[in-house]
């Protein structure tokens, strides 16, 4: 159909979804104060830090979106339109999406002992995407590529957000994931800005085999931590 109507059924998804907030019934709450949200802040701070699996975690991933979800996404379209078409680009992109599925699917089921080593050892599989990209590979080895990264974002997904729920006091959890979406998220669009100029400054390839290293360096610095080593499946 093209580009402007797969936007258009897109936003018409977030308008359909907005609605859906009203049926969420949280209890009464009292309204917070100034004074209280600055306690909030520092109590959840304490309980992120507390756990070196979580700010570790946080800070492997604010290493991964930026040069994943930021960098990636910002050359993968230029890089093909000399290759292999924006079209094929779409359909790798759509390839992560079934990869997400499969691998949410697999974690429901497959609970390893040490979930969240596996986990976070899994998010090295983005990497793939990124040196095949760099060595000019053809569309359908990124394909499979891209639906592999996102079989290994699906299984960490479901692993963090349970070890989260689990682990985390239930009063203190909301602060926390607040922190994790600001650490791990804020490097996105550092990510896309810093794409095009590094990219003509380095070269595409120079740029992306450097994103795959620092996945890799991110990851391999978050297995040894000890807390997410040590760290087991909750019942």
């Amino acid at each position: 159909l093209g580009a402007g109507w797969g936007l258009a059924v897109d936003a018409l998804g977030f308008a359909l979804a907005a609605p859906l907030y009203y049926a969420v019934r949280t209890g009464s709450q009292a309204a917070a104060s100034a004074a209280s949200l600055w306690q909030d802040l520092r109590d959840g701070w304490r309980e992120f830090t507390a756990r070196s699996w979580v700010w570790a975690v946080v800070a492997q991933f604010a290493v991964v979106n930026a040069a994943f979800t930021g960098m990636v996404m910002v050359l993968g379209p230029v890089i093909a339109d000399g290759a292999f078409g924006r079209a094929r680009w779409g359909v790798m992109i759509a390839a992560q999406s079934v990869g997400l599925i499969i691998g949410s699917g697999i974690a429901l089921r497959w609970r390893p002992r040490r979930a969240m080593f596996t986990g976070v050892m899994l998010v090295a599989l983005c990497a793939f995407p990124m040196l095949l990209l760099a060595g000019g590979a053809s569309a359908g080895w990124l394909m499979g590529a891209f639906c592999i990264a996102g079989m290994g974002f699906g299984q960490f997904g479901v692993i963090w957000a349970q070890a989260l729920q689990t682990h985390i006091p239930r009063d203190r959890l909301a602060r926390v994931y607040a922190y994790d979406a600001m650490g791990s998220f804020i490097t996105i669009p550092l990510g896309e800005l810093a794409a095009g100029p590094l990219a003509m400054r380095f070269g595409n390839q120079t740029v992306l085999l450097s994103c795959a290293a620092a996945v890799l360096a991110a990851t391999l610095a978050a297995c040894l931590v000890p807390g997410i080593r040590k760290l087991r499946q909750a019942e």
